[in-house]
């Protein structure tokens, strides 16, 4: 929580006027192509399905950031994203599910090129993380939830077109790599040989398309 609460007071100095500082705000929405190695093998080795340890799979990924330019072409964000995924089996006595959630909110220092009616940005970023997974079994229709939290660390990029004075369009790519702590519930254990407890650590690639007001 007191990462949270940092980041939400970088946002609101954000705002503070600087003798020629710019500000923007963005949102928009993506799709990140993830690899989680012990989910994968989670719902391998428990629930018979097919997923290779290495498998990537893509989920839906919302944004927000609030961003102003220390330097000429020196650029601070804040931004806060949400992603969502699900997987689910027929095994005939019912249907077992499985959803994740993730909550990042982020700090992002990035390198800004300004020209006429478009730009590109280029950096990197820190940040906390939330997420959550639940699961409903074929056996039973009680729901179970379990918490975990770790911190990550992205490189990303992002290209801008004007739609008019203020407005933008823009496009953006990010390489993402998360550590997560174990789950703590002994009902995600792994029926592997190491018995592991499951991890949502993962590696993605996303693109996002979204809209971008210039202040």
């Amino acid at each position: 929580m007191k990462i949270i609460k940092l980041l939400v007071l970088i946002s609101i100095l954000n705002f503070v006027p600087l003798r020629g500082q710019e500000f923007y705000v963005s949102g928009g929405m993506g799709l990140n192509y993830i690899t989680i190695e012990k989910l994968n093998d989670y719902l391998h080795y428990n629930w018979n399905f097919g997923n290779r340890r290495d498998e990537t799979h893509s989920a839906i990924e919302f944004y927000a950031l609030v961003g102003t330019n220390l330097l000429q072409n020196f650029s601070l964000e804040t931004s806060f994203g949400y992603s969502l995924n699900s997987f689910s089996n027929n095994y005939g006595i019912g249907i077992y599910q499985l959803e994740y959630t993730f909550y990042y909110p982020e700090i992002n220092f990035l390198y800004s090129f300004k020209y006429p009616g478009y730009g590109f940005q280029a950096g990197f970023g820190l940040g906390y993380i939330l997420g959550a997974i639940d699961e409903i079994t074929p056996n039973t229709t009680q729901k179970i939830t379990e918490e975990t939290k770790g911190f990550n660390f992205q490189i990303k990029s992002v290209m801008y077109t004007a739609l008019s004075n203020n407005v933008f369009v823009e496009l953006g790519i990010n390489y993402r790599k998360a550590f997560m702590n174990d789950l703590s519930s002994m009902n995600f254990i792994i029926n592997n040989q190491l018995n592991e407890s499951l991890n949502l650590s993962f590696n993605s690639f996303g693109i996002k398309l979204g809209l971008r007001y210039q202040l």
